[in-house]
């Protein structure tokens, strides 16, 4: 049986770009979804079995000293089927120590003692971008309505950059608010 590095056709002192780089050659041409032929999806779960084994250093380290189940050269093939449904998992998975990480970082966030001003500088920086929005607004329309219709086209900017920083400030306001929750 061919080794990990015969399957992704790279030398054994190969570095971590020169793995990504025959990973994705050799995914390119054998992926299940560019290759119908009934061998593509073996081929490409083996490639994949490969190169997560070669990248990761400890995995590599084990294999290149033939310990483990790699000793035997048994490989373990899932079906794509079980490929995919392990893939989902780990992408499960750290989306929830994100989501974890992201809670034990507001947590601390909300226990240092400048949090409450924080709170009272978001919901200022927030009215200070409508007021400025709404004065930039009513000025130009103050404007046309002394003037003549055609300075319209003229503080036309004035009025698209009222309504932009009008819809940043709430954009704004709606990402940092969560923060504070």
């Amino acid at each position: 049986m061919s080794t990990f590095y015969d399957i992704l056709c790279i030398a054994p002192n190969a570095s971590e770009q020169e793995i990504r780089k025959a990973y994705r050659m050799q995914v390119m041409i054998y992926h299940p979804d560019k290759n119908t032929s009934p061998e593509a999806i073996a081929r490409f779960l083996l490639i994949t079995q490969a190169y997560e084994t070669l990248i990761d250093k400890n995995k590599r380290f084990l294999y290149d000293h033939n310990l483990g189940e790699f000793a035997f050269g048994q490989y373990y093939m899932p079906s794509y089927e079980e490929w995919m449904e392990q893939r989902k998992k780990k992408q499960q998975e750290d989306d929830e120590l994100a989501r974890l990480s992201f809670l034990e970082q507001q947590k601390s966030f909300q226990e240092k003692p400048y949090y409450n001003y924080r709170i009272l500088y978001l919901y200022f920086k927030q009215v200070l971008g409508y007021s400025i929005s709404l004065l930039l607004f009513l000025a130009a329309a103050y404007i046309i309505t002394i003037t003549h219709l055609i300075v319209f086209f003229v503080l036309l900017p004035f009025f698209s950059g009222a309504i932009i920083l009008a819809y940043i400030s709430y954009t704004w306001f709606q990402e940092k608010k969560r923060l504070f929750k």
